[in-house]
């Protein structure tokens, strides 16, 4: 019995970890792409150009949640329970596809309710006259990230969550990229970037659109006998709780940003400087984020089917991989910070607080890595609902620590108001999966971990200055991951490290 335990929950990380480590590859191009845009835009973009910019992907991100109410989340959830092949399976669809595409419509519509009160919101003239005149593109924006979210919700169901990755992290990126360089090179004005930035999300949402086609069960119909009116109201009663837990996660995490421009003085132009740190924040966590994703519908599976000890070993297991990459960022930040400051420094001036932005922002996205998935792993049990109050409850607590810090600190107020937010949240959830579960993501292995990557960052530290900085960071780097890797595999403190390093030592591939 153990035997065929231990097997099944070989192969349910197994299908995990094979999806993980293509989503991660992908990321990791993504990543490389992420800082091509960053370095272009400070280069090529006003400040104030590159704020409004951001202050446009992250409104309509988050207003677009409001649209999909929590459909996306959904799929990936309930899409196990009407899996291809089940005869309720086109009615489903069905139901969360039709429900937020009114919704979303309905949230796009309600933009025009609220452009008479931009003079109100935002303090510089400046910024007023850019909201009035490119207002139009934030509800269409709105629409067609709806769209692609709906997509990602459904082929993450599906574990496709490389392919998926492959159009949010690549493709997209390509694009805005080309964009960005005929902007830089005068063939484009500042409105055509903008308004062919929003129209070409439409090459992610086909690309997306054609992979959910060529799997079966992309089929929809309404049969009033398919679905019972309790499964109905189990559907929307969840959906509606995942919708203002993700609402309220993706505030504590933008809520920031969304604030800086209106209370800030210097308006869009210091929102341009807080999103660069914010960028390269994100795109450090990415490989953390497509493990979450990845594993979702397996932590779903064993949830369902009352296999409690194969969702425990799941939730250990990617817990301490989390960390393992929680701290190598940290240390990896840490021991390049003046590298990273003196190449933008270098690429262009008046970006001088990143270095320090982007430190204390790295404390709250530590918190969140190293506490495992709590958050995804409460979200497919009976006790959802608590990730939505839990969220509720630090929304407010982000919007009273911004508001007040903001106006004190400027931009490091605003850093400060994340972290702290991220810091209480994240223990919360600790503390109450324990409590309800007894689980908890930390073990001797944790400690294990922390202390080899201070060690190796510590020889690594010691390492003198070489050449330039590009040089410089190269050399701290590769020691540092070449270092740590090795002790990590001596050390087997992680099963899927171990399997992977087998397997390019042994059969020279990946899995």
């Amino acid at each position: 019995m153990y035997f065929w335990r231990s097997k099944i929950i070989c192969l349910s990380m197994g299908i995990v970890i094979r999806q993980s480590i293509k989503s991660v590859f992908v990321t990791l191009i993504g990543v490389l792409l992420g800082a091509l845009i960053t370095v272009l835009s400070m280069e090529y973009f006003p400040k104030t150009e590159l704020g409004f910019q951001q202050n446009l992907i992250k409104i309509t991100i988050m207003v677009s949640y409001l649209g999909l109410y929590g459909f996306n989340t959904t799929l990936l959830i309930f899409g196990q329970r009407y899996p291809p092949g089940h005869p309720s399976r086109g009615t489903f669809l069905s139901l969360t596809l039709i429900a937020p595409l009114i919704l979303t419509l309905l949230v796009c519509a309600s933009y025009y309710f609220l452009k008479n009160y931009v003079g109100l919101i935002y303090s510089k003239e400046t910024d007023v006259v850019m909201m009035e005149q490119y207002f139009f593109l934030f509800p269409m924006l709105t629409f067609l990230v709806a769209a692609i979210s709906w997509l990602e919700g459904y082929l993450q169901s599906l574990h496709k969550t490389a392919l998926q990755n492959f159009a949010r992290e690549v493709l997209a990126r390509i694009i805005y990229i080309t964009l960005i360089v005929l902007y830089a090179t005068g063939v484009l004005s500042f409105g055509q970037f903008l308004w062919l930035y929003v129209i070409t999300y439409l090459i992610p949402f086909c690309f997306l659109l054609m992979i959910a086609l060529r799997n079966p069960g992309f089929r929809f119909e309404i049969r009033k006998d398919a679905l019972f009116l309790s499964e109905v109201k189990e559907i929307f009663r969840f959906s509606g709780y995942h919708m203002l837990t993700v609402v309220s996660t993706v505030l504590i995490l933008q809520l920031d940003a969304v604030l800086l421009a209106p209370l800030d003085r210097d308006g869009f132009d210091a929102l341009a400087v807080y999103s660069i740190a914010v960028l390269a924040v994100s795109m450090l966590r990415n490989p953390t984020r497509v493990i979450g994703i990845a594993v979702t519908p397996a932590f779903t599976k064993s949830y369902n089917e009352g296999d409690m000890l194969n969702l425990a070993d799941m939730f250990r297991r990617s817990a301490i991989n989390m960390q393992i990459i929680a701290c190598a960022m940290i240390a990896l930040v840490y021991l390049n910070i003046n590298n990273i400051q003196e190449m933008i420094a270098f690429i262009k001036h008046g970006y001088d607080e990143v270095k320090w932005l982007i430190m204390i922002l790295m404390l709250g996205q530590f918190s969140d890595m190293v506490t495992g998935l709590n958050y995804e792993l409460i979200g497919v049990t009976r006790f959802y609902r608590f990730n939505f109050w839990i969220a509720i409850i630090f929304v407010t607590i982000v919007l009273v620590l911004n508001l007040l810090l903001i106006q004190r600190m400027g931009i490091y107020g605003a850093a400060w108001a994340t972290t702290i937010g991220l810091v209480i949240f994240n223990i919360s959830k600790t503390v109450f999966l324990w409590y309800k579960m007894k689980l908890q993501p930390f073990s001797r292995k944790t400690w294990t971990v922390m202390l080899s990557v201070l060690l190796i960052a510590g020889v690594c530290w010691i390492i003198p200055y070489t050449l330039n900085v590009i040089v410089d960071t190269a050399i701290r780097s590769i020691v540092f991951c070449v270092l740590l890797w090795i002790v990590l595999y001596k050390t087997a403190v992680s099963p899927e490290i171990n399997g992977l390093t087998s397997n390019i030592i042994r059969k020279r591939k990946l899995f």
